[in-house]
């Protein structure tokens, strides 16, 4: 119905549910119990009763102790999946002038603070009898500013090439690395690759790892963050990892296997929930980095089925040619992906700009007594700067994307 917007509100609930103090016990129930009874309202298609609900679970939750309610947000408001469920149930109950006070409200929350889900407000029939009046177009207009995103990526300025060389080369581990030898034959990742083209090698690699650890965006990243450790402690304890660890295994992997491949973090232009990190690995065959992503075991085509980088996605949503996202694109084999929401919403969103690693090797982001730091270097649209400071900045494409057996400048 509202998917990240009910994904909010359970979050927010099993924050409260969750928490040890005493007080908690006494307090959080009846605001547990009034949101479980709007959802069976809403079962009935009774949404006036449900909207009472709504309106007393947010008297109880103002009456909470301010110890209570700032762990929710900082200054110790709902979450604006709240008001958005709760415009929502005021627009079918037929309390439009409510309903449309309400969204304002919502916006006025998210602004700023949250992701806002524009393509998905724009088609949620449940704001339907709202959408004529023109206070909920003024706050629609609003928001497109910031939850369009495929807008702000299309406002973003251009690429321009530096006049002066100053980005480090990106470095790559050998296949004879004595690690990345060991991670080969351990998980006989020559007979995953298989035996055909170079394509279907990268891509069985990449189906492999999607297959062989969940992914867990809420898991804690482990200590040691090799390919070899991180598949054995998934498999041992029966747990997943986050996108990046998923990455960063598959990095390992094509590394081993005598590709050059980076881990690419892909950042909004404003961080408010996530990220997404995928990988980009070279092909000799089509001369250039391609899209792969372990998480949603995905990868990206043009309209004549050649595989496209993540520099020419970008591209293809900024001036709006074709996409096609393959057809078995799924999360964890329980979801399958759309173009619409992978691309179109959530990796447009993601895409504003990226950052690499300098090194991509074993063990890349393990903390190594007596290593230095990893280095980063970020591609960003020229004039932006992003809020991180510990990464190098280039608004030169063609440097960042540069083949890895090109000769440097």
């Amino acid at each position: 119905m509202k998917r990240l917007f009910l994904l909010l509100l359970l979050l927010l609930l099993l924050a409260v549910t969750t928490s040890g103090a005493a007080a908690q016990t006494d307090s959080l129930p009846p605001f547990d119990a009034l949101l479980n009874r709007a959802r069976e309202f809403v079962k009935q298609g009774d949404y006036a009763s449900c909207v009472k609900c709504y309106e007393e679970a947010e008297k109880v939750f103002a009456e909470l102790p301010d110890s209570l309610r700032t762990q929710f947000s900082d200054d110790g408001e709902l979450f604006g999946g709240f008001y958005y469920n709760k415009a929502c149930y005021l627009s079918m109950a037929g309390r439009r002038k409510a309903a449309v006070e309400t969204f304002e409200h919502y916006a006025d929350r998210v602004i700023g603070r949250e992701e806002v889900d524009f393509p998905w407000i724009c088609q949620d029939s449940d704001l339907d009898n709202i959408r004529s009046d023109k206070r909920f177009r003024r706050v629609l207009e609003r928001l497109s500013q910031y939850g369009d995103y495929k807008s702000v990526l299309c406002s973003a300025a251009p690429y321009r090439a530096d006049s002066v060389d100053t980005m480090p080369r990106f470095r790559y581990a050998a296949p004879n690395d004595r690690n990345l030898v060991r991670l080969r034959r351990k998980f006989d990742l020559d007979s995953i690759a298989g035996a055909g083209d170079e394509i279907s090698k990268i891509l069985n690699l990449m189906t492999w790892v999607h297959d062989a650890v969940r992914h867990d965006g809420g898991s804690d990243n482990p200590s040691e963050r090799n390919a070899e450790a991180m598949i054995e402690l998934c498999r041992r304890e029966g747990r997943g990892v986050n996108c990046r660890m998923l990455a960063q295994i598959l990095n390992e992997c094509y590394l081993a296997m005598g590709f050059k491949s980076r881990f690419v973090t892909c950042m909004p232009r404003k961080l408010f929930n996530d990220c997404h990190v995928i990988n980009a690995v070279y092909s000799a065959t089509l001369d250039k980095w391609v899209w792969v992503d372990p998480t949603f075991n995905a990868y990206v085509m043009d309209e004549n089925g050649t595989l496209l980088s993540i520099a020419e996605v970008r591209e293809r949503l900024r001036d709006g040619r074709p996409l096609v996202l393959n057809e078995d694109a799924n999360w964890n084999r329980k979801e399958a992906e759309t173009k619409e929401h992978y691309l179109d919403y959530y990796m447009a969103k993601n895409l504003y700009y990226v950052v690499c690693s300098e090194w991509s090797m074993y063990n890349t982001e393990t903390r190594c007594e007596g290593r230095p730091r990893m280095s980063y270097v970020a591609l960003v649209p020229e004039g932006f700067r992003p809020d991180e400071s510990a990464v190098q900045l280039t608004s030169d494409d063609r440097r960042f994307w540069q083949s890895p057996y090109e000769e440097t400048n």
